[in-house]
């Protein structure tokens, strides 16, 4: 496999066609993770996911993706859900596209919304996505998520590289 990082890019504004039902990654008392949808595109894929953590966890969590206001203060470092994904021979982590976070000092439960551009159609009609944030205490869960041929008829490959 060839290490490659799924670049956060902006899906195209055509609509996409949507395949994948809510599946669950993680459900344990406090934390539950689900990739929410798959949408096909001619260019890619777009993987959205929710998240809901509680309790302490959710303290840490918010703890973890605070902002950064002092870009010199090497104490300000923080986490978020890492996400890898392996498509055809490309494999490495992917960046967020959008995510939702409560506003910083929020007490209650932690919600995170992030969505990953993966920047081509699979050949092999599937990938595999592996998912964690160790620092919250999610330790690392891998699926495959089997899309089949593209439904479109011609698909994009350009997008690989980027």
């Amino acid at each position: 496999m060839r290490r490659h990082r799924w670049s956060a890019l902006t899906p195209p504004t055509d609509r996409g066609l949507r395949i994948q039902a809510p599946m669950p990654i993680a459900a344990e008392k406090d934390l539950t993770l689900e990739l929410s949808a798959v949408t096909e595109f001619a260019s890619g894929l777009l993987l959205q996911f929710a998240m809901k953590v509680t309790g302490i966890r959710a303290d840490f969590a918010r703890y973890e993706t605070r902002p950064l206001t002092d870009p010199h203060d090497w104490s300000a470092r923080w986490s978020y859900l890492t996400v890898l994904v392996s498509a055809d021979e490309l494999d490495g982590p992917a960046d967020p596209i959008h995510s939702s976070e409560p506003p910083v000092g929020e007490s209650g439960p932690y919600r995170t919304t992030p969505w990953y551009w993966i920047g081509i159609y699979p050949h092999t009609g599937s990938l595999t996505v592996t998912t964690s944030w160790t620092e919250i205490g999610l330790r690392p869960a891998s699926f495959t998520v089997a899309l089949g041929p593209s439904p479109f008829t011609t698909t994009s490959e350009s997008g690989a590289g980027r």
